[in-house]
């Protein structure tokens, strides 16, 4: 029995028993006390040295261990650099001189001295901005931070004047009605409830899966419009197809979809039910009958994941069918 003569820190291994290969035996096992803890050795080599043969299947594991750690290092660097990486979007240009010109809006407001108010009359910006262009042929374009390296190529000027125009005020819904005026939707306000056109959607209304809709962000594509604006061009459809996984019919669905989440009053799920039910697109629901639509939306809701107990009034209907045709006819 070998007993070591220092006690030192406990060996440990470097591959797993599962990734070990079958050894030519080169000598008689021994009991062996490492430590605190005895265990079984079993030599690999000879003492003269002659015998490679375990050494070189060693060395193969290894190799193969350092191979996967160097891919999975290399996968996890991809997803930081992805993650450090500043996002190319025009919502970037778009949302700074937002955020600014509120700022600046808001505080001129608020100024308190007696005399006059202030406002922005007109706001002018002239700034150098990163430019790219995705595989789907969409634009981006984003502010250079200070100190940031971008390729010189890429950039360019851009010159912006903004000036201010009235706000439309939108037409008075009686808050009394069961549902809002044909094309709009019942929002409560200030002033009661108002009727405004229905909003552009977030891309996960059309039921795509995160890693889908973080697929199209990366493209500049945010809502489900600029999904349904960039899938009419032909060259973008395969380079979609590719990169959402799917198939054109899939795709094509995801479309639709798009298509009537913009009559107001519909959200994601009602989209799908709609669909579900024959309903595939806004020319389609224009030409329904609202009790057509009523029955049809009341059988495909069973088979829609979230559509829940709720079903909708011939009311509803009316006002869906409504918004369709005055979508279909401008």
């Amino acid at each position: 029995m070998t007993t070591p003569t220092s006690a030192g820190p406990l060996p440990v291994a470097a591959v797993t028993a599962a990734s070990l290969p079958v050894f030519k035996p080169v000598g008689t096992d021994e009991i062996v006390t490492i430590g605190d803890r005895t265990g079984i050795f079993t030599p690999l080599t000879t003492k003269r040295g002659d015998n490679t043969d375990n050494l070189s299947k060693i060395v193969d594991v290894l190799r193969g261990e350092l191979a996967e750690a160097k891919s999975s290092a290399a996968a996890l660097q991809a997803k930081l650099d992805a993650l450090t990486a500043p996002p190319r979007s025009a919502d970037n240009l778009a949302e700074g001189v937002q955020n600014a010109l509120d700022s600046l809006a808001d505080r001129l407001g608020a100024m308190t001295n007696t005399t006059s108010n202030f406002a922005v009359r007109e706001f002018s910006l002239e700034s150098k901005v990163h430019v790219d262009v995705t595989a789907l042929g969409t634009i981006g374009f984003q502010f250079v931070k200070p100190g940031e390296t971008v390729n010189a190529a890429a950039l360019s000027t851009v010159t912006l004047t903004v000036v201010p125009i009235p706000k439309p005020l939108p037409d008075a819904v009686d808050s009394s009605a069961g549902s809002a005026a044909p094309g709009t939707v019942a929002v409560p306000g200030p002033g009661g409830v108002r009727g405004v056109r229905g909003a552009d959607r977030p891309l996960e209304a059309l039921g795509l899966s995160s890693a889908q809709a973080d697929a199209l962000r990366s493209a500049h594509v945010t809502t489900t419009s600029e999904l349904a604006r960039v899938a009419t061009h032909a060259t973008a459809t395969a380079e979609l197809v590719s990169m959402l996984g799917v198939t054109r019919e899939e795709l094509g669905r995801y479309v639709l979809l798009a298509g009537l989440l913009t009559v107001p009053g519909l959200d994601g799920t009602k989209a799908r039910v709609l669909y579900e039910a024959g309903i595939h697109d806004v020319a389609a629901l224009a030409e329904m009958k609202p009790t057509t639509v009523v029955s049809r939306y009341a059988k495909a809701a069973a088979s829609v994941e979230g559509a829940g107990r709720w079903r909708p009034k011939e009311a509803d209907a009316e006002s869906w069918v409504a918004a369709a045709k005055a979508l279909t006819t401008h």
